[in-house]
């Protein structure tokens, strides 16, 4: 769940345009479908004869598989192949998997990578996900990281997960080198569906990043090529052409003032100067309309929601069903919006608007085969019609203040998740989509599916609260501050999802403290709106009753929303110079004559740090946590935070004489 380099889907590993490929098709297994045989077991494989044996009887194709049979859950067996894998590449490996009565509580039958050094010291692998139970033949296939650069032997295995038993077949094993797509890139301006008026911008501006690593390219035997068009297959209105890169990272500024209004495609092309061919392209959607329509909100260049013309900091949490009572609870808090998991109907939509609320509405099921795929969406043909009534129905309620489009959904689901997106765009273009992923190492690869995008750590108890900065900064760079930020902070007791009671004895929910650091680090970071987890489970933790939890929650929102005018504000804030620190966030703001320091101590030990004033202010003033400020020589202040402490200074301009 950490940063990782982004990965096309397995399925979408295909030849480009004209002829480059992502994977490769040689397989590196030999016998993979277990037809030589070798006594009674598969040429080339190792694994125990009295568990694994060479089948003619069941098979995928051909004319044979590989058979598991083992009874004793305490035996753990392995059937093996050398491979000559290199150092430093990815690999895909699938396998067609069969099983018959596979027990046990792991995940089944599977295969996996793994790699050692020289001396046979395990270096890791990369072990997929398995099949249970009784199946007919599933395919597995999955993307590996990249094999070590010390790796002397590697291996691919058909195995069952320790502490099984039952029986299962493999067949057709392949493995072949995976080369990762060496481009990406971001549309930074316009910033919201890349939608540019009269009044402005008069260039949309794309970052691209190329990556060579799988390629025996050097950066300048590559360059970048863009053409807005239109439609496809029509002449570019404007077009340009980068060569010889000597960044990996590269900005392109493409003229669109002079666009007719209508609708474009900017596509970006990263060329192989002496071939010319094309080794990756992305596409971006550009809008051009000579004066914006009034919606009822808005994202604006600065990443701010507006509602109504005014500037919106989000801040809600996750709700399952919406009723008046809870309704009325909720209101008595500093929290604006909330965002049912249910949806809700036109009479809740009234209740939410009478309490003074928002809503971002869920449509994020309304994907045929997806997990809570509503039972009336019965294949992928429904899926529009089910999104145009939910539009229609809600799209003018004052309750309204997004879609709330995707929850955690893979990469499988790319293509109907870009189309949902341009459905919600033209259905309700008054509002905005938001998606929340825990993938947060594949950000850049949904960037075409949101307006607004958050992750969500939850680390409390297992993990250092830091997660919820270090998430929050690795979204930020994924979309490269281009698009809204809206954290899922935890506040929730990991216990509501264990099943026995030892296992719910060992969790606890976060602190009022751990609350504190972790909503304000995502905000240091660079978030622009917090929806908490969850609302409902606060509701049903009976080791940490509601009556408990539910006023730190309130104190958390309180303070943040008494300092929103200052989170809000986009004015270039005076110099600020802290000594940094491992554990410190900090965030400066300007409201008029004065700058705004916000500081966050990540970790359960109490720090220190050192600043001086801005110039030109005078004594800071503590908006929030302890007053341990002190005065230095030479005008430094010494700051002291307690552990997970947040602490909010206001710096005046100094009066003068």
């Amino acid at each position: 769940m950490y940063r990782r380099r982004r990965r096309l889907p397995v399925a979408a590993v295909v030849v480009l345009c004209t002829g480059v490929a992502f994977g490769e098709t040689e397989n590196l297994v030999v016998n993979p479908g277990f037809e030589e045989a070798d006594g009674q077991q598969p040429l080339r494989w190792s694994g125990a004869a009295a568990v694994y044996s060479r089948d003619t009887t069941a098979k995928h194709a051909g004319a044979a598989s590989l058979k598991f049979v083992n009874p004793d859950p305490k035996n753990y067996t392995l059937c093996s192949q050398q491979l000559p894998l290199a150092p430093g590449r990815c690999y895909e490996v699938s396998a067609w998997v069969r099983t018959d009565g596979i027990t046990g509580d792991d995940s089944g039958a599977t295969v996996c990578l793994e790699w050692y050094a020289a001396d046979g010291k395990y270096l890791g692998g990369h072990y997929p996900p398995g099949v249970k139970g009784t199946t007919d033949w599933k395919r597995l296939e999955s993307v590996s990281g990249r094999v070590p650069k010390n790796a002397a032997r590697c291996s691919v295995t058909c195995y069952v997960r320790r502490g099984m038993t039952g029986t299962a077949w493999w067949d057709d094993v392949v493995v072949t080198r995976h080369r990762e797509d060496p481009l990406s890139t971001v549309l930074l301006r316009p910033n919201y569906r890349g939608l540019a008026t009269d009044a402005g911008p008069p260039s949309a501006l794309v970052r691209a990043e190329v990556d060579l690593v799988d390629y025996d390219l050097r950066l300048a035997d590559v360059g970048l090529a863009w053409a807005v068009r239109q439609a496809e297959n029509t002449k570019p209105a404007v077009q340009g052409l980068v060569r010889s890169l000597s960044t990996p990272a590269t900005e392109l500024e493409i003229p669109v003032h002079a666009l007719a209004p209508g609708s474009y495609s900017l596509d970006i092309s990263l060329i192989e100067d002496k071939t010319k061919a094309r080794l990756s392209q992305k596409s971006h959607r550009l809008a051009r309309e000579q004066t914006a329509l009034e919606r009822a909100t808005y994202i604006d260049e600065h990443n701010r929601l507006l509602v109504n013309g005014e500037p919106f900091f989000p801040l809600g949490m996750y709700w399952s069903g919406v009723t008046e009572e809870l309704l009325k609870t909720y209101a008595d808090s500093a929290f604006n919006c909330l965002m049912p998991y249910g949806g809700a109907t036109p009479e809740q939509m009234a209740l939410v608007s009478k309490y003074g609320l928002k809503i971002l509405y869920s449509v994020k099921d309304c994907y045929f085969g997806s997990a809570y795929c509503p039972k009336d969406i019965t294949s992928e043909a429904d899926e529009y019609p089910y999104l145009k009534a939910k539009a229609e129905a809600f799209r003018n309620s004052p309750a309204l203040l997004g879609w709330y489009l995707n929850d955690e959904l893979s990469l499988d689901y790319l293509p109907r998740l870009k189309t949902h997106q341009q459905w919600l765009e033209k259905l309700d273009p008054g509002h905005p989509t938001w998606v929340v992923l825990y993938q947060v190492g594949q950000v850049r690869d949904y960037v075409e599916t949101f307006d607004a995008i958050g992750t969500d750590p939850y680390p409390i108890p297992g993990s250092p609260a830091r997660r919820a900065a270090e998430w929050t900064r690795q979204t930020v760079e994924a979309v490269a501050g281009s698009r809204p930020v809206w954290q899922v902070p935890q506040v929730f007791n990991w216990a509501s999802y264990r099943k026995t009671e030892e296992e719910k004895a060992a969790l606890r929910p976060p602190t009022l403290d751990e609350m504190r650091s972790m909503a304000w680090q995502c905000i240091a970071e660079g978030a622009n709106g917090l929806v908490f987890y969850s609302f409902f489970d606060l509701q049903k933790d009976t080791r940490f009753p509601f009556e408990q939890q539910w006023p730190k929650v309130k104190t958390v929102a309180k303070e943040i929303s008494d300092l929103l005018p200052v989170l809000l504000s986009v004015e270039a804030p005076r110099l600020v110079e802290v000594k940094s620190r491992p554990w410190l966030h900090t965030l400066a703001k300007q409201v008029g004559d004065s700058t705004f320091l916000i500081l966050v101590n990540d970790g359960p030990e109490p720090g220190a740090t050192w600043m001086q004033p801005p110039a030109g202010c005078g004594p800071p003033r503590v908006l929030l946590g302890g007053d341990a400020v002190s005065h230095e020589p030479n005008n430094v202040l010494r700051l002291a935070l307690a552990p997970f402490e947040v602490k909010v200074l206001e710096f005046p301009e100094r009066a003068t004489p």
